[in-house]
């Protein structure tokens, strides 16, 4: 394919730059900076824009720093170590507001705070890898890693500097533990997951056969894990092992007004935890004299257990959720934080939720949305019909936030505020809070 010399007018989401051809059209440029005069290869062309890859930085943008991981620009998990950490957060900003102007139709977005991560590295909590028979005669006979980017094969590693020490201190292990080695030709994938408030880890594993008792049980002289569970078949892990782990081998996280939480593995909880706390935080600041609350994606119970612990004015809690195991831990977060009488968690989906709410005429001070990254589409018309003050909607895709937030912007409600959080350095991605108000 052709090569040109193009010059970085900006970086769009998905953290690639944008520039353009010489004959105008549009192309899109991996690993660059706003200001930059790149050298480029197309690789792909489509009718509006052109896709291409780097070849060569002629001038650099002053915030252009070396990236420190080894498997940058192989690895699709990164984007942005090429940047430093604070003009990733700027461009983030500056990504956010162009979205909400073009999507949501916004010509003043209201950006009320930026909260950049304490830790631009190790700061996940969780890592999820494939587990592939290595197809040279390398030692040890698999690997364990991330489907490369723009590939379906997978990446050999032994380290991911965004995971937490304890997490890449287990992965290590996993290469040349004895049993695992044994047991890795019938294992698809493995989960290791950071327990905090005990600096321990677990480890879930995906086979194809059952493995022994013995086998499992071996793999606890592991330094630093905690216990260890695997999938066979269906959602719900064996385990745990060893069979006495503390609290059902739950991971344990500190919360705000010492709360803990106490979570299976598996089920999902926000991968960067002080940013977590920060929206936790927030949210509570926001929700100040409510005495209604609906969380339609609870979870294990993130966001509504601390309103339901502080709310001085709380009187309805009531969350839904449709993965059993997140209500299950839920149920039990709240039994150990003595909450027990001031939540009703359910398992259930956020739309059957509000047919049996608005069937029956209830209402509530304030609606909690955190979906997954299509948003809140198919149940948007049915919020004014409960939502009777407050949205709190938590979204880690913009473009879908912006969508939903213009539909709510046409069914009686004011954007009143932007929060923008840095869940996850060096990548693209980036976590956003709308505070909406129902008009008077």
């Amino acid at each position: 394919m052709k090569t040109e010399v193009v010059e970085i007018e900006k970086l769009i989401f998905g953290g690639v730059g944008l520039g353009r051809l010489a004959n105008g059209k549009i192309v899109l440029v991996p690993y660059v900076l706003p200001g930059e005069r790149v050298e480029i290869r197309i690789t792909a062309e489509a009718k509006d824009y052109a896709e291409a890859e780097l070849l060569e930085v002629i001038s650099q943008a002053k915030d252009r720093v070396e990236p420190p991981c080894p498997y940058y620009g192989t690895c699709g998990g990164c984007q942005l170590q090429h940047v430093s950490y604070e003009r990733q957060v700027e461009l983030k900003k500056e990504i956010l507001i162009e979205i909400f102007q073009r999507q949501a139709g916004l010509s003043d977005v209201p950006l009320l705070g930026v909260y950049p991560s304490s830790k631009p590295f190790h700061y996940r909590n969780r890592l999820r890898l494939h587990v592939e028979a290595s197809s040279t005669l390398e030692a040890p006979p698999f690997k364990l890693g991330f489907v490369k980017w723009r590939s379906h094969k997978v990446l050999r590693i032994e380290e991911c500097l965004l995971a937490h020490e304890k997490v890449n201190s287990l992965l290590k292990s996993l290469y040349y533990h004895p049993t695992f080695m044994v047991l890795s030709p019938y294992v698809k994938r493995v989960r290791i997951e950071h327990s905090p408030a005990e600096d321990k880890a677990t480890l879930i594993f995906w086979t194809m056969i059952k493995p022994l008792f013995r086998d499992v049980e071996s793999l606890l002289t592991i330094q630093d894990l905690k216990c260890v569970f695997y999938i066979l078949r269906g959602a719900r892990p064996e385990g745990p092992f060893p069979k006495d782990a503390p609290y059902g081998g739950r991971r344990l996280f500190n919360a705000l007004f010492d709360l803990t939480y106490y979570v299976q593995p598996g089920v999902f909880v926000q991968t960067n935890w002080e940013i977590n706390l920060l929206i936790q935080q927030k949210m509570f600041e926001l929700a100040q004299g409510c005495e209604r609350v609906l969380d339609l994606h609870l979870g294990m119970g993130n966001f509504l257990l601390p309103l339901a612990f502080k709310l001085s004015r709380g009187v309805e809690f009531l969350g839904v959720d449709t993965d059993p195991r997140a209500i299950e831990d839920g149920l039990y977060t709240a039994k150990k934080n003595n909450l027990n009488g001031r939540l009703d968690l359910r398992t259930m989906s956020s739309h059957a939720c509000l047919h049996e709410l608005i069937k029956e005429g209830r209402t509530f001070d304030l609606v909690l949305l955190d979906p997954p990254r299509g948003g809140c589409k198919d149940i948007l018309r049915y919020l004014p019909n409960v939502a009777e003050k407050y949205i709190l909607y938590l979204s880690c895709d913009p473009p879908t936030l912006a969508r939903d937030v213009k539909v709510l912007l046409s069914l009686g409600f004011d954007l009143k505020g932007l929060y923008l959080f840095d869940m996850f350095p060096q990548s693209y991605h980036l976590e956003v809070l709308a505070h909406l108000v129902r008009k008077a």
